[in-house]
């Protein structure tokens, strides 16, 4: 199974690194799912919950009070 870099991150410390599955976050028109090599895109996000599937299905949340999401080259960055 093909995996994506997932970088999520606060203003003053790191939150997440690593490998994932897929990673839902709440964008500003609903909920977007990112998998493995998606294409490229900037979106702004709203507060949520943010839902990280590692390998193996173990799902992980975390609380967002809005942010941004950036994808290039295999690589997810949420900053919150």
């Amino acid at each position: 199974m093909k995996l994506l870099k997932l970088t999520i991150s606060k203003v003053d410390a790191p939150v997440f690194d690593g490998d994932v599955v897929s990673v839902t976050v709440p964008g500003t028109e609903g909920e977007m799912t990112i998998l493995a090599d998606h294409t490229a895109l900037i979106s702004v996000l709203k507060a949520g919950v943010i839902t990280v599937v590692s390998e193996g299905g173990k799902k992980e949340s975390y609380d967002s009070v809005g942010g941004t999401l950036e994808i290039s080259n295999n690589h997810a960055t949420v900053l919150i």
